[in-house]
């Protein structure tokens, strides 16, 4: 019986990876380019330089940037201290961990074509109205544009010191890449495109071998009653198993695709997809220390809100 389920869990493993392998490639290929070319900073720097367009611009960083919650931060913490406005920093917050080039497609090969517009679509409205309200928060006086908990830390030459040096003096431990330059255009994009493999295989491996437990093991009682029923029940259960899930943009994916199979509803789905990223615990206690503790409160009610809400719309048209 044992060798049985073994063999079936390694069975789902192996269909898993002959599916995704060569979008994978292409997808930490894409982040290469990206890097090599440095798209995503050069959208980055134009956020300051946005004004009322600072949100649309912050989403567009968010989606181009291949970074997840946690990745996102030392990005963060350089335009918290560059003086970015608030709502701009939010709607980013919320949008990079939904959302990236790789992720895109890694949910077109995984999931189907409908599940990745579908992804698409929800991080931009979840960044969008993130920065909307707290426009809106600000405004009304509930949020001030000094939220932030973080103190500028210089080097000696006056400038200013590397996001992970200033998250460490705030007890933020923020992950550090030395990036060598390279001579050849070519073997930098290579080094970034290995970079990108490693970092994002494991994560993704791991996954698949959940998501092949989950198939396997886990009775479909269990998730019919948890995420099973076309109700509201179902997307708040959906919500709040995301909280805990180390999962980010891509290794959601496969956990997403067994659960389908089992017959999760595909509004709480949808609502896992967003909100599962997005209010990861790593991320959660990385902003709790960046962050003032009423600007954290909104962005937890407004991203499990916001997917909850996308998740019934989904409910309400299929």
């Amino acid at each position: 019986m044992q060798d049985s389920v073994f063999s079936q869990i390694l069975s789902v493993i192996q269909e898993e990876i002959l599916q995704m392998w060569w979008f994978f490639l292409l997808s930490i290929l894409l982040v290469g380019l990206i890097k090599g070319y440095k798209l995503d900073l050069h959208i980055r720097d134009s956020v300051n330089r946005a004004g009322y367009w600072g949100i649309p611009v912050a989403v567009a960083v968010g989606m181009v940037s291949p970074l997840c919650a946690c990745g996102i931060l030392p990005i963060v913490i350089s335009l918290a201290m560059m003086g970015t406005p608030l709502a701009p920093l939010m709607a980013l917050l919320v949008t990079s961990p939904v959302m990236g080039p790789d992720a895109l497609l890694l949910t077109y090969r995984g999931l189907g074509g409908d599940w990745a517009l579908l992804k698409f679509v929800g991080a931009g409205v979840l960044g969008l109205s993130a920065g909307l309200v707290v426009l809106w928060l600000q405004k009304i006086g509930y949020l001030a544009q000094d939220m932030v908990r973080l103190e500028p830390v210089y080097n000696e030459d006056g400038s200013l010191a590397p996001a992970a040096e200033i998250g460490a003096a705030a007890g933020i431990k923020v992950k550090r890449m030395q990036v060598v330059p390279r001579e050849s255009r070519i073997r930098f994009i290579f080094d970034r495109t290995l970079d990108a493999g490693l970092f994002v295989g494991k994560y993704l491996l791991l996954a698949i071998i959940l998501e092949a437990i989950i198939v396997t093991l886990v009775p479909v009682s269990w998730i019919t009653f948890l995420v099973g029923q076309q109700s509201v029940f179902s997307l708040f259960s959906a919500a709040l198993i995301g909280l805990p899930l180390p999962t980010n943009q891509i290794p959601i994916i496969p956990i997403m695709a067994g659960l389908l199979e089992r017959g999760i509803d595909y509004g709480a789905a949808l609502t896992l997809l967003l909100a599962g990223p997005v209010t990861s615990l790593p991320s959660m206690l990385a902003l709790w220390a960046m962050f003032q503790k009423r600007l954290v409160l909104v962005f937890i009610v407004h991203s499990l809100t916001v997917s909850i809400l996308l998740g019934w719309v989904l409910q309400l048209t299929r």
